[in-house]
């Protein structure tokens, strides 16, 4: 079913989405690479302080606030990005995003003192910020409804593979004395930055940015570019613009898309399971591994070979991440989140255990590092996945943004927690930290069996809908014959479109064409058949 639906997919739509997808590499190599360099001889004989045999060492402040100040550009980024994207579209908003990597970078790599170094980074994380919310709504707004949870869903996949890059660039100067140990590695981030700035004048605008700006004929245009030549021919693609234009125009009539709305009626329920997606995305133990996963291997003595046991895990966690992009169409969401989090709180709970035996022996040790090198798999297909997929999708046509803003901004706000706390609590907990990422994980397993709600493509009895719990939702379609919309008498009811066009030739030979499109319903609406 989900890789019959992948054909809707066509060349040009997937060259903008892996375009856009740039932007997570911007976070991935930096979390991968820092995570690491923060171990390095090189970097630490830099930024670190000499002890009195002569070794230098990171304190823990400087780890602490090395590690979470960032997060305050990112907090930046991810509350200024639905501004940005309203004001000048997600094309420029890229654009912006890049140079304003570019110049961080510089900043970086001039550093001769960790403030300035911390500074860098704070600025590159607010580029991070924008293209964290630019990237999945952009892709979600672009593809059609049954490929929407492998592009959008795809930016953690993306991430993974940044974060496999920058640990990678660490392993292989894990013994490099001096000062080009950590300039290589930091230099990396140049590469996703100018490809950027390089390759999104090839890219479309969002055809529903182009309608929210009055420019239905570019919105027509942009989307004739990204589906298949049957659909713009069949007028298929026509009537996806007039119905999202529709849409659109019932959601401003409704009230405008306030911040405050987001707290209001069925949107607060949708706040409330976005931004607790984004906050376990944090704490369940992901965050940790990408920030001291290296720290923590070098502080159970494991030398430079910590640098290899923190790019194994990045490869487990690629790996896991793919796994959980290919299969979020055909198992749905909320499996995946359940059975992940599961998973975690097993290998976290179990790395403890064997961390409070006194002198463990070899297998013991293996054991324990098995645990936290399988984790990032997980935690990537519980939380990850599903928290930057589902803020994507839950907000709707009027709320997106604003949603996934919130969600993101939520996010940084748990990532800065655990990068502040772990430096203090990790020299004297060692393994016995996994007690209490592992109870966040087992804590996942209960929310997402009692409130996190399925939001999968099914297949039911003769049309494609979208499942929701408690009136939430996406309502998807397919195209067939005639233009049609429906409403029910309840003054709040559910606006259902039915979008059908008829190709000349097709009629003729009684047969109909069938076009996939995603439409979005109002707050109050129940799934339903369409």
């Amino acid at each position: 079913m989900a890789f019959k639906a992948w054909r809707q997919l066509t060349p040009y739509l997937v060259f903008n989405s892996v375009v856009f997808l740039q932007g997570a590499l911007l976070f991935g190599i930096d979390t991968g690479s820092f995570g690491s360099l923060q171990a390095l001889p090189s970097f630490v004989h830099r930024f670190g302080v000499e002890n009195a045999s002569g070794v230098f060492k990171l304190p823990a402040s400087r780890t602490s606030l090395m590690n979470s100040l960032p997060w305050i550009g990112k907090l930046t980024g991810c509350l200024g990005s639905d501004a940005v994207i309203d004001r000048v579209g997600y094309k420029k908003t890229m654009y912006a995003a890049a140079i304003i990597q570019i110049v961080a970078l510089l900043i970086e790599m001039t550093s001769r003192h960790w403030a300035q170094f911390t500074v860098g980074r704070i600025i590159a994380y607010s580029a991070v910020g924008l293209v964290e919310n630019a990237v999945p709504a952009y892709n979600a707004e672009t593809s059609p409804a049954a490929t929407r949870g492998l592009l959008s869903g795809s930016i953690i996949l993306i991430t993974s593979l940044g974060n496999l890059w920058g640990s990678g660039m660490s392993r292989a100067y894990a013994k490099e004395p001096t000062d080009k140990g950590w300039l290589i590695p930091t230099a990396m981030q140049f590469i996703p930055a100018i490809g950027i700035l390089a390759l999104v004048p090839f890219t479309p605008e969002s055809p529903r940015w182009l309608l929210l700006k009055g420019r239905k004929e570019s919105a027509k245009a942009s989307l004739d570019k990204i589906r298949h030549k049957h659909e713009v021919e069949s007028g298929a693609t026509a009537a996806e613009v007039d119905a999202l234009e529709h849409m659109i125009e019932e959601a401003q009539a409704a009230d405008s898309a306030s911040w405050l709305e987001l707290f209001r009626g069925n949107y607060l329920r949708r706040t409330w399971i976005c931004v607790t997606l984004f906050v376990l995305e944090q704490t369940n133990g992901n965050q940790f591994v990408q920030s001291y996963g290296a720290t923590f291997y070098v502080q159970q003595g494991l030398g430079s070979m910590s640098f290899t046991y923190a790019t194994v895990g990045q490869v487990v966690g690629v790996i896991g991440c793919a796994f959980g992009v290919l299969l979020f169409d055909i198992s749905g969401r909320r499996p995946l989140f359940i059975y992940g989090s599961v998973v975690c709180a097993f290998l976290l709970y179990l790395a403890s255990g064997f961390g409070t035996i006194r002198n463990p022996n070899q297998s013991e040790v293996h054991i324990l590092l098995a645990c936290f090198i399988l984790l990032p798999a997980f935690t990537r297909i519980s939380a990850s996945n599903n928290a930057f997929l589902t803020g994507a999708e839950i907000g709707g046509v009027k709320m997106r943004k604003k949603t996934m803003a919130l969600g993101t901004a939520c996010d940084v706000l748990a990532a800065f927690l655990v990068t502040f706390v772990t430096p203090y609590l990790l020299p004297h907990m060692g393994p016995n930290i996994g007690w209490i990422f592992g109870s966040v994980a087992a804590f996942s397993v209960i929310w997402g069996i009692f409130f996190f709600p399925e939001l999968k493509v099914s297949k039911r009895k003769s049309g494609l809908c979208f499942e929701f719990e408690g009136q939430m939702g996406l309502a998807d379609t397919q195209t067939t014959t005639t233009a049609a919309t429906s409403r029910q008498n309840a003054p709040d009811a559910c606006l259902v479109i039915d979008v059908r066009r008829v190709d000349t030739n097709a009629q003729r030979g009684g047969t109909t064409t069938t076009s996939p499109f995603s439409m979005l319903q109002s707050p109050s609406c129940q799934h339903r058949e369409v």
